[in-house]
Order: C-alpha cells, then sequence, then structure tokens
C-alpha cells in the first residue's frame, strides 16, 4: 500500500469512526488501557513465533494490509502471512504508539512500529524494518478487544 493511499485510508477511517461514536468520553489513557492487554498479548505471540494462537487476539473476520501487499482477509490469511514473516526472520515487533481514539466499541491506535529479528548466531536483535500501523480494535461481548484491522506502510515516521 503507498503512503498516499495509506494516508487516506487513515483518515477515512479516522472519520468514519469520530462520526460514528456509540459513546462517548473516553479519554486517551482510558482506550490505551482498554486495549493494553490485548495488545501485549500479540507482542508476546510475535515473539514466541505462535501464529497459531493469533486467534486470541485477531477477530475472526479480521483484515491484514502489510506493506507492499493486497490486504487478506480472515484469521487463517493473518495467520499465514505471520508463519510467512517468522519464516523471512520476525522474531518481535515494537510498538511506539503516537495517538489512540475511538470509542468504546472500537479503537483505533496509530504510530510506529519496528519489526525485529536475530541476528544469527547470537542472541542480539535487529530493525529488520520501521512501519507506519494503524491498528483497529473491536470491543467484543465480554468486553476485551481483538484486532478487526492491522496495517502497516513502509517508512516509519517515528514520532
Amino acid at each position: 500500500m503507498k503512503k498516499s493511499q495509506f494516508a487516506l485510508l487513515l483518515l477515512s477511517l479516522c472519520s468514519f469512526f469520530a462520526c460514528n461514536q456509540t459513546k462517548q468520553g473516553n479519554s486517551e489513557e482510558q482506550m490505551k488501557a482498554a486495549i493494553s492487554k490485548a495488545d501485549a498479548q500479540l507482542l508476546i505471540l510475535v515473539a514466541n513465533k505462535d501464529a497459531d494462537s493469533l486467534t486470541k487476539v485477531f477477530a475472526a473476520d479480521a483484515t491484514i494490509y502489510p506493506p507492499g501487499e493486497a490486504g487478506s482477509k480472515g484469521i487463517k490469511a493473518v495467520q499465514n502471512w505471520y508463519k510467512n514473516a517468522y519464516d523471512f526472520g520476525l522474531c518481535g515487533i515494537k510498538y511506539h504508539v503516537n495517538k489512540v481514539y475511538g470509542s468504546d466499541d472500537q479503537i483505533i491506535a496509530t504510530g510506529s512500529a519496528e519489526f525485529i529479528s536475530i541476528i544469527s548466531g547470537t542472541n542480539d536483535t535487529v530493525t529488520i524494518g520501521d512501519y507506519n500501523y494503524l491498528n483497529v480494535w473491536s470491543k467484543k461481548n465480554d468486553s476485551t478487544y481483538v484486532l478487526k484491522n492491522q496495517m502497516w506502510n513502509e517508512g516509519s515516521s517515528n514520532q
């Protein structure tokens, strides 16, 4: 996905969710706290290369938009993308959250992300990609959140 397409998609999603909030009054800190457990679980699953357990973090109909690729929908597509990324050396993601907004039902987190790999034969890590990201979290009936959309584009702003 090109940067201009990502920016347009981000703007569209922001406008949509801002206009369709079902509950008002959630602060950025409250929204960060609401998704922090699921976000931490995602990072642990990635670090453990556990694509099969991504069903705990992603919605069954989740869509993933990796840089330079068309979007893929469904949990199996998400799992396959992560399995392929593990084969190419992905062993972790570090998020740098810039903004969190939305409502109680839908929370959008944006920022920059570093994809991490282990240097062969060592315990040292190296950043293999810097990206801007947008995660759309949806609230489930049990008040936990799952990723509905996960998007990246190349070239982190790291602001």
